[in-house]
């Protein structure tokens, strides 16, 4: 059986780092992005079957790689992990297709069986 790929991105270093190594330690491949425009070049060379994205970050916000995402992997999942979403944020996000938000700070259990959900 084939890995799911899963594209984790976040500026925070600490945040970023915790869950690909969770989803490293449950057998998926991860790659990493530090903000929006590092996603993108990710998505030149790395096909994820799932986005794990923050809404802000520098450069280029969460909602901005979702929307360069969608263009090429319509079908790709996404999960928004962020400490804050703003209704008008939360409604940007489901036009472009986002399936589920979890809160930080993490509770990893919980967003572990919603990937799995995902990704059925």
């Amino acid at each position: 059986m084939t890995k799911k790929r899963i594209l984790v991105i976040d500026d925070e270093d600490i945040s970023r780092e915790g869950v690909a190594e969770v989803l490293r330690d449950e057998g998926y491949e991860v790659a990493v992005a530090v903000d929006g425009l590092e996603a993108v070049a990710v998505l030149g060379s790395f096909v994820p079957h799932l986005v794990l994205t923050d809404l802000q970050m520098p450069r280029l916000d969460g909602l901005g790689v979702i929307g360069h995402m969608k263009q090429f992997h319509p079908t790709t999942p996404v999960m928004i992990f962020t400490a804050d979403v703003t209704n008008d944020a939360r409604r940007k996000a489901e036009r472009l297709g986002v399936q589920d938000y979890i809160n930080k700070p993490l509770n990893f259990e919980d967003m572990l069986e919603r990937i799995e959900r995902l990704l059925k």
